[in-house]
């Protein structure tokens, strides 16, 4: 890299070795990374069938489209062995940990508040048939699937906070 000149090379490393400091110099130069580069692509993976497993071909179509869009001035074509890749699927990694790491957090501070019901009793009512997931866990209603006041605070904790600010790729429907 020598950014002062203005120019950069890419340095070929394994996927995870990657940090922001191998980014593109405009890609450190601004926010635009963290605060509409990246959060695009939580957006975008949020809507995926499977959050939890999006192929490398999938998700290099999906930052391809978000980095033209974010960076229209860097003539750069992201690839899978490239910085951008690497670092945009460590960042997808540990967003994914922290939708688990909150709903755990969610659960165990609603079980230790419950004083009404036995602990093992009202989880294992509420896994029965996924009711957690129902808005009304006594009426398992599929028009109310995924409201649940855990669901809605879980996707609003960890999911929509972190894609504030994302970017409009028509390419993506991020609108």
């Amino acid at each position: 890299k020598a950014k002062d000149s203005g120019t950069w090379a890419e340095a070929l490393k394994a996927r995870s070795a990657y940090h922001n400091t191998d980014l593109p110099p405009p890609c450190q130069d601004d926010q635009h990374w963290s605060k509409m580069f990246l959060p695009t692509i939580f957006l975008w993976a949020g809507c995926q069938p499977n959050l939890w497993s999006i192929s490398n071909e999938f998700l290099l179509l999906a930052i391809s489209a978000t980095f033209k869009i974010v960076y229209p001035e860097v003539q750069y074509t992201p690839r899978i062995q490239g910085a951008i890749f690497g670092v945009t699927n460590q960042r997808l990694s540990e967003w994914r940990s922290n939708f688990g790491s909150t709903a755990i957090v969610i659960i165990i501070d609603f079980l230790s508040h419950n004083e009404d019901t036995d602990v093992v009793e009202l989880a294992r009512y509420l896994l029965a048939d996924y009711a957690f997931l129902y808005e009304d866990p006594d009426t398992l209603d599929k028009r109310t699937t995924y409201r649940s006041p855990f669901m809605v605070q879980l996707v609003g904790t960890a999911h929509l906070q972190v894609t504030i600010g994302h970017a409009d790729v028509p390419e993506l429907k991020t609108d």
